[in-house]
């Protein structure tokens, strides 16, 4: 591996030059200022960010530090995918340490690099960090490129001699530290990407024995793209020797998308039986991701025999995500008569999720339905609904003879959507409204809602309403508004 370090990159060393001689120089501000007229002057397009790019030139030819650096920050804020992005951040740093502020000069220094690794400014950058002080954050930088260019090359290696590379590869994962980080797991994952029996050994010698644990987990997990039954042997004598939690839960997914009978096998038997739960449950929701008929007819023999909350909830939930009619069936029959609310309301949720497909049994189920914490989960289902259907059937609820609480949850639920045709249905039930309870659950939704409509529904009622109780509750939303319009009326109250 010695082709492969450097000590310190010519790219540092160039910046670390220019910073020196740019503090030193007499003219350094004249240098400045002709640089960014220069960039200016280039760019000939006549755009809205661009005069405000302008104007923050401006103001640094005039050296008024602090209104170029508001200047260049409203640009980034306002102009955060303009093709000049790099450019700003440069010059809002530059601004920003003019002013003496250089922990915030750094921050977006060190954003104008991270964010763009080919900018030409990028360079410019790095010398101002230098400037700055921050040797060591330009030496980062420099080693994070050379750490890319090394990753670069050894995939380049691989795809030339990949005898050769896989030679390499071993030095460098047996080494306990690399200068380059990143560089020993993207040496896994090219070792992973190649069905090959001399890749095997070394990633098993990984998975089981690395002190790095995402370097085990990469080479697991890689491990299970080689679709091979021996693999399969070896990850599952790992698991059952093998405590870790992540380490589990990634040979559960490396065995289910290994695709080999034994790997599927397995873990339908840690979802079935596992005394680590954790490990059950990771077990039930990669088994989802088989797709087949086995895994379909375990997930139901799951949920049927056992009671453990945990486990029920992650089978519902993997049943939901299915598309077979027979996994479909088996959420409504918990939705209908699951032994608790809990679950009924978290199969009723799960079927809400899939929209207009089950809204009309849906709204079977609610009129059928006596219990009420179940009709408030349905409640809920409407709600998360897209369809226009499942709106009417709250409002039909709202306005209905259903008792108060459900009345008043159709209310609260339909106003989270901040809707302003819904904010309208709400002004007119307001008006024709005779239940004092119901009334007061509209009022508040007009003094949660930031619609234009609710605040002026607000003033007709702190104006006019019957109630003095309603009047004042009017008043405290529309201060709580803090709109002009309703701080206009106050005042006009006041008097």
């Amino acid at each position: 591996m010695k082709n492969f370090v450097i000590s310190r990159s010519p790219l540092t060393l160039a910046v670390i030059l220019l910073a020196l001689f740019s503090v030193g120089s007499v003219s350094a501000h004249s240098q400045d200022i002709a640089k960014l007229n220069r960039f200016v002057q280039t760019n000939k397009t006549n755009t809205a960010s661009m005069q405000v790019f302008r104007e923050g030139r401006d103001f640094i030819e005039a050296q008024n530090w602090q209104k170029a650096a508001e200047k260049f920050n409203d640009f980034i804020k306002g102009y955060p995918k303009d093709k000049d992005l790099d450019a700003a951040l440069y010059w809002y740093g530059y601004a920003l340490e003019k002013q003496g502020r250089k922990e915030d000069a750094t921050a977006q220094l060190k954003r104008l690099v991270d964010r763009f690794p080919n900018s030409s400014w990028r360079r410019e950058g790095i010398a101002l960090l230098v400037a700055m002080g921050h040797t060591e954050i330009a030496q980062e930088i420099a080693n994070r490129d050379n750490c890319e260019i090394k990753i670069l090359a050894l995939q380049s290696l691989f795809q030339a001699d990949e005898e050769r590379a896989i030679g390499i590869i071993s030095e460098t994962l047996k080494a306990n530290t690399t200068p380059c980080q990143g560089l020993q797991a993207a040496a896994v994952a090219i070792l992973g990407s190649r069905r090959s029996p001399r890749v095997v050994p070394i990633l098993l010698d990984i998975a089981r024995n690395n002190a790095d644990l995402k370097l085990r987990l990469t080479a697991i997990r890689r491990l299970g793209d080689q679709h091979d039954e021996q693999v399969t042997e070896e990850l599952i004598k790992l698991y059952d020797a093998d405590r870790h939690k992540e380490v589990r839960a990634q040979i559960l997914r490396a065995l289910v998308e290994s695709r080999t009978p034994r790997g599927s096998a397995k873990v339908m038997e840690i979802a079935r039986a596992s005394d680590d739960l954790n490990s059950r449950l990771y077990a039930i929701r990669f088994i989802s991701e088989l797709k087949d008929a086995a895994s379909l007819d375990e997930l139901i023999r799951i949920y049927d025999a056992d009671k453990t909350k945990e486990v029920r909830s992650q089978v519902l939930r993997a049943l939901s995500e299915r598309e077979e009619p027979r996994a479909r069936a088996k959420v409504w029959d918990i939705a209908r008569t699951g032994e608790t609310p809990e679950i009924r309301i978290e199969a009723i949720r799960r079927l809400g999720e899939h929209g207009r497909v089950v809204l009309d049994e849906l709204i079977q189920l609610y009129s059928s339905e006596t219990n009420l914490q179940i009709k408030q989960g349905l409640l809920r289902a409407f709600a998360d609904n897209k369809d226009p259907k499942a709106t009417t059937k709250l409002f039909d609820i709202a306005r209905g003879n259903d008792p108060m609480e459900l009345r008043g949850y159709a209310i609260r639920v339909l106003s989270h959507k901040n809707d302003p045709t819904i904010l309208d249905q709400f002004v007119a039930m307001y008006d024709a409204e005779q239940n004092d309870q119901l009334k007061m659950m509209l009022l508040r939704a007009f003094g949660e809602s930031p619609q234009k409509n609710a605040v002026r529904k607000l003033m007709a009622i702190a104006r006019n309403d019957p109630s003095v109780e309603r009047r004042k509750l009017a008043v405290r939303y529309l201060g709580q508004s803090r709109d002009p319009e309703a701080m206009k009326f106050l005042e006009d109250l006041l008097k």
